[in-house]
């Protein structure tokens, strides 16, 4: 508590005046731990006037700045002690920037509590969905006859990369037998889709020679382990060309990152036969495309404009990089192979047929967009790791190594 009879006898030290305290670490008055505190945190750099001799002052008053500064240093005054950013302003400013880096929770996220999120429902009228299960054993057995049948039409390559190229295309026409605009995806669609796309990649590796020559328990368990990571790059080759088709070039380097180009109808998904969740919950963890932008990997995928050598080359080097990581040992050392072949089978399709020794810029951007993607399937597999610690999922497989990075 303030005490008058204590503090009435003190001098400024500054100035001589009434001093009511100790301030910055000497006994001095308000205004001059005022003027301390002001001068200090200027920017303004003071200097004196009449050559650092203004010693004379009239009833505290100084005709100096710079000296009166200077005189605070001499009794003791320090500005260790200064406290900033203590007003309401900074602090709501403060408050905001941490709002922003604050990550949110599920439920924040969702919208709901988290006993709705991370608990089925347990009454009468909605009870917990029967949890579904898919064998994908006919389906292995059905790429197992593929492999073992070959190619469906000979081709005469002088390499391996050459042979891939050659067949990409026919590949890549094939289409499912129903594309209605006004169908609804439900659970069989999506597992056509599935089926669609797995064999569709065993068509393209029965044209790799050496692949061929590998044990069939080799040739599924790589079949298996490149099948999604070959289905997001198609799916990126496919959009981009549908892109250039649409769009003029011009318009498409007017156009800003993450533009909407296409939005598909969300109420014709059904995603019911595999979750209990509704669709924009389980957008969270799944890549679900319901929209197409453009993003900066598809800008990337559209100014490269990749022949079908080049193209042939990424999937290869994707894949098999891809599968090599993911199961290590023997696996591992056969796709180093197969990536030193295609490589160099790259390199004579730019020195020989395209007379262009230098490729460098071709190639990093090839392999920017086959690094990016992995770091896409990366980080939805730690998406899908939190999905299946909470069981949003209701639907098991018969093969789960399949849909695991």
């Amino acid at each position: 508590m303030y005490n008058p009879s204590i503090t009435s006898h003190l001098t400024c030290r500054v100035c001589g005046e009434s001093a009511r305290g100790k301030h910055f670490g000497a006994v001095v008055c308000r205004a001059c731990a005022a003027f301390f505190r002001r001068s200090v945190s200027s920017p303004l750099a003071k200097s004196c006037k009449n050559e650092y001799r203004c010693n004379s002052f009239k009833k505290g008053y100084f005709t100096c700045k710079y000296c009166r500064l200077q005189k605070c240093f001499r009794v003791g005054m320090s500005s260790e002690n200064f406290q900033f950013d203590r007003d309401l302003y900074f602090s709501h400013q403060k408050a905001d920037l941490l709002k922003g880096k604050v990550p949110q929770s599920m439920d924040v996220f969702c919208g709901k509590s988290n006993l709705i999120i991370f608990c089925a429902p347990g009454s009468s009228s909605s009870p917990d969905p029967t949890r579904n299960f898919i064998d994908l054993q006919f389906l292995l057995d059905s790429a197992l006859k593929i492999f073992q049948k070959g190619p469906a039409s000979p081709v005469h390559s002088k390499n391996q990369l050459s042979k891939l190229s050659v067949s990409l295309p026919f590949v890549r026409e094939s289409q499912l037998p129903y594309q209605s605009e006004n169908m609804t995806y439900g659970q069989k669609e999506a597992l056509d889709l599935l089926q669609f796309n797995i064999l569709k990649l065993t068509k393209w590796l029965t044209y790799f020679d050496e692949f061929q020559k590998l044990s069939d328990t080799l040739k599924l368990k790589m079949l298996q382990g490149t099948w999604s990571i070959w289905t997001r790059l198609e799916g990126l080759a496919n959009t981009a060309t549908s892109i250039k088709r649409k769009l003029h070039e011009e318009t498409i380097k007017q156009m800003k990152n993450d533009t909407l180009i296409f939005k598909s109808d969300s109420m014709k998904l059904d995603m019911s036969w595999c979750s209990k969740y509704a669709l924009e919950e389980l957008k969270f963890f799944l890549p679900i495309p319901t929209e197409t932008r453009l993003d900066e990997l598809t800008r990337a995928m559209i100014e490269l404009e990749p022949t079908d050598v080049e193209l042939s080359f990424m999937f290869g080097q994707l894949c098999f990089h891809y599968v090599g990581k993911k199961f290590q040992g023997e696996i591992l050392q056969v796709s180093e192979r197969f990536q030193e072949m295609l490589a160099n089978d790259l390199h004579d399709y730019y020195v020989n047929d395209q007379k262009k020794p230098h490729y460098v810029s071709r190639l990093a951007s090839m392999m920017k967009i086959n690094n990016q993607i992995q770091k896409e399937m990366y980080k939805h597999r730690e998406r899908v790791d939190v999905a299946m610690v909470f069981d949003v999922f209701c639907v098991d497989v018969s093969h789960p190594d399949m849909f695991l990075v």
